[in-house]
């Protein structure tokens, strides 16, 4: 009797229920039993989810693979009911045999996923071996939205093909069904154009002997990459074989730089002062008056319309700097002639061209929620509302089918918490912030939730430069679990699960999951405190904690609270499998000292953006009106000497390499009056340490930088 309880309870923790399911699936009634999936079980598939049945078999290690509308016990049966809604799904499992019956291709693909996560995490690492048991029930499940999407930005940074893929494959695994791919902007053109290869061959590389502006990172390396029609094409079949539509994008009027920098002909006819900028020359706008133009984006689109199989192609419209049309005497008078009021109704009038050409090719306009701000764009194109949820409700409201994404929620580049590595522009979120998102609550009505065609999270990569874009890990980190809350808005609408249900799921089932998929995701910050000579850390996700002391750099395993007469050198980490947290100490580790301090420097500052802003460690930062030259200095005067345990010296963004100064070195005053050389810039900046009290800190350049 205690034998058989035992297997029992073994036998119990393999079957997973629908309940665990990320996306919560739409309505389930669990049955009795469970079905064992065997050496002797037949995939059994009608001809039309032939498909899906090639893509379960990468999955699983089925020896007998059958093409027919018929199950015997003990099979799986693939088919599709186009009585169903197109992505709709039914999954039975009976003690005899697994049904999935979809709408449509993608309904009996999302069938599928659900019962990939029904099954033990390892089919995920493609280790499965039978038998395998799975609980008995009954599933019907659609989504909320339609378009289900990411966005990833391969214009920054380069993200090879088969890493493409990867993502992709994750994105599949949550029920995904839309890959916004950039492909273009200021730092680089990723996509080979047969009637105008240079665009490809020399614009997808920067840095170097590049004429591309590097930028952000790896300034003396010439690096990144394209993709061939040929790749282009086979992402985009093996996104669909998944249930995905890849839409291209190509960003323009603005950000196109990279562009301009290989094929001037299309920037404004002036001559630009590139004296503030010693000598680079940064427009990144098209001219909207040339005709040259509107036949070169006829090349574009013509070719892409032959690689993309969707009837979208996303034109960008956004953050065009229009004061380099004021300066164009072509575009003044092309605003003359059209009687056009302002520069907005310049971009209003190259995007309606644009528009035009894309309809010749059998394409519609996918814009940036700017794009339509002049009114004049056909109701078919859709909007892209990324500033925040007014400017979607405003789209909404004007008739276009709107794709939410306010950076507050779905910006994926966005920290995670204050200590963690993102820009912090649109906000600093979690999982659970995201999660949180709700139409309604954002104060739209239910009629304006009505013309709402989707939701997309989205990742800009420009920090991911600087940050071993080489490795999969920093992109997972981002993504993962945020991804899995957006995939949970995306699905289910209103009826997504609360953060405290959702976070059950994810931890106990989710979790192994995630790391047989390969993904290195961020786990919750470990709780820390530290009173009366003890530090302790906890977790709640069942990870692993570690600790380390900066001083020695050692790791050991925590176990139980330490003793400890400074908490300030201790941090602590938490690891599952795949995945781990960001290191995190004490409340004094953590301190953040803001002392009186007196900021000069020797170039102009802008008034807009004064030294007193640095000065007041406000989140504003100062600014120069001209990029820095050789000798060029800023000075950190403190009115009272200050003892700390570290000082980041950074001139720029701390969370993004684009610096003032790009090549120099940290000095530092111990007396107020002589100067030590103390550090050299990396990436802009300098991390130190100082053993003493300091009176003075002084950045110095090396080199010009560009702007």
């Amino acid at each position: 009797m205690k034998l058989r309880l035992l297997f029992m309870m073994l036998l119990a923790t393999r079957i997973a229920f629908a309940g665990s399911v990320i996306p919560k699936v739409e309505s389930e009634r669990a049955e009795s039993g469970h079905f064992s999936l065997t050496t002797k079980s037949a995939l059994v598939y009608a001809p039309e989810a032939r498909g899906v049945a090639m893509y379960l078999l990468e999955y699983l290690p089925f020896k007998q693979i059958l093409s027919s509308s018929k199950a015997m016990p003990g099979d799986l049966l693939l088919g599709i009911n186009p009585r169903m809604a197109a992505e709709q799904y039914r999954l039975t499992i009976d003690r005899h045999n697994i049904r999935i019956v979809g709408g449509s291709y993608g309904g009996l693909f999302n069938g599928v996923q659900t019962l990939l996560q029904m099954l033990p995490p390892e089919v995920y690492g493609k280790r499965a071996r039978l038998p395998l048991e799975v609980a008995c029930c009954d599933i019907l499940d659609a989504p909320a939205y339609n378009y289900r999407g990411f966005m990833l930005d391969v214009a920054r940074t380069w993200i090879p093909a088969d890493r493409v893929k990867r993502y992709i494959d994750l994105l599949a695994y949550h029920k995904f069904n839309k890959l916004h791919f950039h492909l273009t902007d200021d730092e680089g053109w990723r996509i080979e154009l047969k009637s105008h290869p240079e665009f490809a061959t020399i614009g997808g590389f920067r840095g170097g002997d590049s004429p591309v502006h590097p930028r952000y990172a790896k300034f003396d390396e010439k690096w990144g990459g394209y993709y061939t029609q040929e790749q282009l094409r086979d992402i985009v079949a093996y996104a669909a074989a998944r249930n995905i539509e890849v839409i291209p994008e190509i960003d323009m009027p603005g950000h196109s730089k990279a562009l301009g920098a290989i094929h001037p002909d299309i920037l404004c006819n002036y001559t630009p002062d590139t004296s503030t900028t010693n000598g680079l020359d940064i427009r990144n706008v098209w001219c909207a008056a040339k005709p040259s133009n509107y036949a070169l984006i006829e090349d574009i689109i013509r070719e892409l319309s032959t690689i993309f199989t969707s009837e979208y192609i996303h034109i960008g419209g956004d953050e065009v700097s229009m004061s380099q049309w004021r300066k164009c005497p072509d575009c003044q008078r092309l605003k003359e002639e059209k009687g056009l009021k302002n520069e907005a109704q310049i971009e209003d009038y190259f995007i309606a061209e644009v528009t035009n050409i894309l309809a010749k090719y059998g394409k519609k306009p996918a814009v940036w929620n700017e794009g339509i701000e002049g009114g004049l764009l056909p109701k078919t194109t859709r909007v892209y509302g990324w500033q925040s949820i007014k400017k979607c409700r405003e789209a909404t409201n004007a008739g276009y089918p709107t794709i939410v994404m306010p950076g507050q929620y779905f910006y994926m580049d966005m920290k995670q918490s204050p200590y963690e590595e993102g820009h912090n522009w649109a906000a600093i979120f979690d999982a659970k912030q995201t999660l949180s998102f709700d139409l309604a609550k954002q104060g739209m009505s239910q009629s304006e939730i009505a013309k709402v065609a989707g939701i997309e999270a989205s990742f800009f990569s420009e920090i991911y430069i600087a940050n071993n874009p080489e490795s999969n890990d920093y992109l997972d980190y981002m993504l993962f679990p945020r991804l899995c809350s957006v995939a949970e808005i995306a699905w289910c609408g209103e009826r997504k699960r609360s953060w405290e249900e959702f976070y059950k799921v994810l931890t106990t089932n989710h979790y192994d999951r995630m790391c047989n998929m390969g993904i290195a995701f961020r786990l919750q910050t470990p709780r820390v405190e530290y009173a009366d000579g003890t530090l302790s850390a906890t977790v709640d996700d069942g990870s692993t904690l570690y600790y380390k002391d900066e001083r020695t750099g050692r790791t050991s395993r925590y176990t139980k609270p330490l003793t400890c007469s400074d908490s300030r050198h201790i941090v602590f980490r938490s690891q599952y499998g795949t995945a781990h947290s960001r290191w995190a100490g004490s409340n004094e580790y953590h301190k953040m000292l803001t002392p009186p301090v007196v900021v000069t420097t020797s170039m102009p500052v802008s008034q807009r953006s004064p030294l007193e802003n640095v000065a007041k460690y406000t989140n504003a930062t100062a600014r120069t009106t001209r990029a820095a030259h050789k000798g060029d200095w800023i000075e950190y005067r403190f009115t009272k000497p200050l003892s700390c345990q570290e000082i980041i010296a950074q001139t720029g963004h701390i969370h993004l390499r684009r610096n003032l100064l790009l090549s120099g070195y940290v000095e530092v005053s111990y007396d107020g009056k002589c100067f030590e050389r103390t550090a050299e810039l990396v990436d802009g900046g300098a991390v130190l340490r100082p053993t003493k009290p300091l009176h003075a800190l002084r950045i110095v350049a090396t080199d010009r930088s560009d702007a």
